[in-house]
Formats: C-alpha cells, sequence, structure tokens
C-alpha cells in the first residue's frame, strides 16, 4: 500500500525493470530484430518519494556488456529531481525459449 499521493515502491521497481530489459535489447537491435532479456539481479534505491501525478522521466543506459549479459543503470525523476536509481543485471535468453 503506497502514501496517498505518493508512487508505490513495487511500481517504481516494475518500470526501472522493465526499463532496464528494454535498453539491454535495443542496445543490439539489427534489421528487424531484438535480442530478448530477462532480470537475473535488480538493486533499487529509493532517494525521495516520488509524487503520484506529475511526469516521471526514467532514463537508462547500459554500463557494462557481454554476450550472455548487460549491467544497466537508472534514474527515475520528477521535476529535474532525482527520486529512484536502480541497477539491473539483464540476461539474454536462450535462442530455444525464443517465440517463433
Amino acid at each position: 500500500m503506497s502514501v496517498p499521493g505518493f508512487v508505490y515502491g513495487g511500481l517504481l521497481a516494475s518500470l526501472v525493470d522493465c526499463h532496464a530489459m528494454a535498453a539491454a535489447a535495443s542496445s543490439e537491435i539489427t534489421g528487424n530484430s531484438a535480442p530478448r532479456f530477462v532480470t537475473a539481479a535488480l538493486h533499487v534505491e529509493y532517494l525521495k518519494p516520488t509524487p503520484l501525478g506529475p511526469e516521471l522521466e526514467i532514463r537508462g543506459h547500459v554500463t557494462e556488456r557481454s554476450a550472455k549479459k548487460a549491467v544497466v543503470e537508472l534514474t527515475v525523476s520528477v521535476a529535474g529531481i532525482v527520486t529512484v536509481r536502480a541497477n539491473a543485471v539483464a540476461v539474454r535468453i536462450p535462442k530455444s525459449m525464443e517465440s517463433q
């Protein structure tokens, strides 16, 4: 349950998790194809309460990459103030798990 007027921490964790997997995949797009990634680790730091209502800005960038994984650093900001800092380890799923 969230404090009225503020974004629930679980939702913020979900947003940075989703954004991290997209950042890992988008940095390897070739043609019309992007690899699929899943979360191996997620660390979230809640720096300040995140107000409910204003636009959230989520930024992520890959800081480390290997053939099987990517490390992504992320922030969530409101009106230029960073309220959440996170990092995620994204691992590439095997071809055998990709849908046709």
